[in-house]
């Protein structure tokens, strides 16, 4: 998968620059490609564990330890990318663990081939510098849970700026970080207290990376349709910057309950934006992704309040006068949008409390 993916990048590269006379992306910035690499490290390691084969292959003992600080950052560095933010989204200081551990690591790799096998053998290790390392290894593991639930909580706030119908392609993903969240702490239990169950951690790892390429090979638009809702979601999200969205929703609703501003019929978009001082795209934005409404649906909602209240309090008043006087043009909308919430004519509702005591 590393290699197809680099592969690929190459080609692409080669298109773009020879059809628009552009640079080929800089390799450090094919974050998934460097991914799969550091993940079939880690994975064939396990391999070499399970089948009880790495004493057979002592170069290849613990080279996976700085790999396992890396998975996470670059995992994070891709889905990052793919909603429209730079390669300064993530910054480098993510990958000084991973730098830092092979710089520990070093002395192991290159010490004699007895050491390295009383490492495997003995455990707990008995040497000051193995017990650091196993340590370190540990760390290595438990890292990579912080960034899944980094991911989950972008992702999770970007389903807040699409509709609901977009949102549906982060669905997968969020799906695969939970597995991926579950399947790393397996690891770190198997380590720590019970290693029986280091077996089933790697078999759960082994099946999430051969859904991740049936994934791809059978429905390729999946990272299509999750790069164009986070494209949408990261650029709506920058529309609505610098603003306090919490206190832009409290003082429309005060100018609602307070000034009424919904009794008035001409009432607009434009016209509720002005009296809130932000810019008309900004309110819409805050109302479609936000506050999960649209304009109409909002200001309708108080009309048929204020309509409700007027038919409970003033009962020898005319439904027609009743109608104009909550804001609404239109009797034959009013109707309908009051049998919607009432589940009755404004008539009944109004005959429902005259009846009683």
């Amino acid at each position: 998968m590393a290699i197809s993916e680099f592969i690929r990048k190459a080609k692409d590269g080669k298109i773009q620059s020879r059809d628009l006379g552009s640079k080929t992306e800089p390799t450090f910035n094919q974050p998934i490609g460097f991914f799969f690499l550091s993940l079939s490290i880690v994975q064939f390691h396990l391999y070499l564990e399970l089948s009880n084969q790495l004493k057979e292959y002592l170069w290849f003992a613990e080279i996976h330890i700085p790999f396992l600080f890396f998975t996470g950052p670059l995992a994070y560095f891709y889905f990052i990318r793919l909603g429209g933010l730079t390669a300064k989204a993530l910054n480098l200081l993510h990958f000084f663990p991973g730098f830092v551990s092979f710089l520990f690591l070093l002395p192991f790799l290159l010490s004699d081939p007895n050491s390295k096998i009383e490492y495997i053998s003995v455990f707990p290790p008995r040497n000051i510098y193995f017990q650091f390392l196993f340590g370190v290894l540990v760390l290595g593991t438990i890292s990579n849970l912080v960034y899944p639930l980094l991911l989950i909580g972008k992702i999770r706030k970007w389903k807040t700026f699409v509709q609901k119908e977009e949102g549906r392609a982060f669905s997968p993903f969020l799906a695969l970080f939970y597995t991926s969240i579950f399947v790393i702490f397996l690891f770190v239990i198997a380590q720590i207290f019970f290693m029986p169950l280091f077996i089933v951690a790697a078999s759960a790892l082994t099946l999430i990376i051969c859904f991740v390429f049936l994934s791809n090979s059978v429905s390729p638009d999946l990272i299509v349709s999750f790069e164009k809702a986070a494209k949408e979601a990261g650029y709506n999200e920058t529309r609505l910057q610098g603003l306090d969205v919490d206190a832009v929703i409290q003082k429309m609703e005060e100018l609602m309950r307070d000034r009424k501003l919904y009794l008035d019929e001409e009432l607009t978009l434009p016209i509720l934006s002005d009296e809130l001082k932000i810019k008309t795209h900004q309110l819409s934005e805050i109302l479609n992704d936000k506050m999960r409404i649209g304009f109409r649906e909002y200001i309708a909602g108080f009309r048929l309040e204020e309509a409700s209240k007027i038919l409970r309090e003033e009962t020898q008043r005319s439904i027609l006068s009743i109608i104009y006087a909550a804001g609404f043009k239109s009797k034959s909308a009013f109707h309908k949008l009051f049998q919607e919430k009432y589940g009755c004519s404004p008539g009944e509702y109004r005959s429902s409390f005259s009846k009683k005591p």
